[in-house]
């Protein structure tokens, strides 16, 4: 049989344990109809006449400036355009009224939860701003709350923007300020988690908000592959999953005594009791006599790339909106 460099045996490893979702043509799960790409004003202002009963007319009922873009309020956002304000109620709720007449009447409350696409979460969420460090708030909600909050995230751009902007939405999926490849390669190929120094992960989710693989539109030629464009970006494997980069440690000879006061870890021990012989090489102790995700072994620099985030938050998420720079939104808005 021939031999296989144990750095390459990881990495098959390491492909057997990851569970990869469906590409980007992951099916649309959104209960709202996708944005037409064009339709009469008729049909565009019976999607906007419940919502600019309380939003005013002097809101703007679409971000595009041209007045060739034919657009209601729930092509994008979603929502039901049906329900209107109850009669006597929008006063109460206008910034201008003075704050001790401006509690919502219950009517209207009751008129604009039913309007509006409710959070799972409700805490998460405690007034229409964007919250400080939502971090991965957006994984627990529902594709229909976040397109209804955020038509331009990029988990829903898709069917809010994609009549029209379908190819920008796919460049934005692709970009390094999405994914994040960049970092994610760089830490995996450093902490030995790959031996790839060109970028193979990077961070993308369907509208299910499930990780997803993120495949290049047309295939790679040559002139593609000497300029580095990579064919495909997988998702980070689960940490709890990853086997440890130091997997092949508990086959080599030694680490049988303890000649310092800071022993090497990661021996199987059924016994419970630290072998004794004087041999350098494998650890002495933590290595777990359990199966990858227990005990000890885990890899560590897969749950700092995924727990702390070092590089977040990109595109696919909400800015922290607690300090300068980072005001912002999730997606294509975070720049329109």
């Amino acid at each position: 049989m021939k031999h296989i460099e144990p750095r390459w045996l990881l990495l098959l490893l390491l492909i057997a344990s990851m569970a990869w979702a469906s590409d980007e043509s992951a099916s649309v799960t959104l209960s709202a109809p996708v944005a037409p790409f064009t339709q009469n004003t008729a049909d565009a202002e019976s999607k906007s006449s419940g919502c600019v009963s309380c939003h005013s007319e002097s809101d703007q009922k679409t971000m595009h400036r041209s007045p060739a873009v034919v657009l209601g309020c729930s092509d994008c956002h979603g929502g039901d355009a049906t329900v209107f304000a109850p009669a006597g109620t929008v006063a109460a709720r206008d910034p201008r009224t003075p704050a001790v007449l401006r509690a919502y009447p219950e009517p209207y409350r009751a008129a604009m939860d039913h309007a509006h696409v409710l959070p799972a979460n409700a805490e998460h969420w405690p007034s229409s701003a964007n919250p400080e460090r939502s971090y991965t708030w957006l994984q627990k909600e529902s594709a229909d709350f976040i397109r209804f909050i955020n038509p331009g995230d990029l988990r829903v751009a898709r069917a809010a923007c994609g009549a029209c902007h379908l190819g920008i939405v796919e460049a934005n999926e692709k970009s390094l300020m999405a994914n994040a490849a960049m970092f994610w390669g760089a830490a995996a190929y450093n902490n030995g988690i790959l031996p790839n120094k060109h970028s193979i992960l990077g961070e993308a989710y369907t509208d299910t908000r499930v990780a997803a693989r993120t495949v290049n539109a047309m295939p790679n030629d040559e002139n593609m592959d000497r300029h580095g464009v990579l064919p495909s970006i997988d998702p980070l494997p689960a940490w709890e999953i990853t086997p440890p980069a130091d997997i092949f440690r508990v086959f080599e000879r030694g680490g049988r005594n303890i000649v310092s006061q800071f022993p090497e870890i990661g021996l199987p021990n059924s016994t419970g009791l630290l072998q004794r012989l004087e041999e350098p090489g494998k650890p002495d102790i933590r290595q777990s006599n359990r199966g990858p995700g227990t005990g000890s072994r885990v890899a560590i620099p897969v749950l700092n790339i995924a727990k702390t985030r070092l590089n977040d938050p990109l595109l696919w998420f909400l800015g922290t909106n607690d300090n300068p720079g980072d005001y912002r939104s999730s997606g294509c808005t975070a720049c329109h």
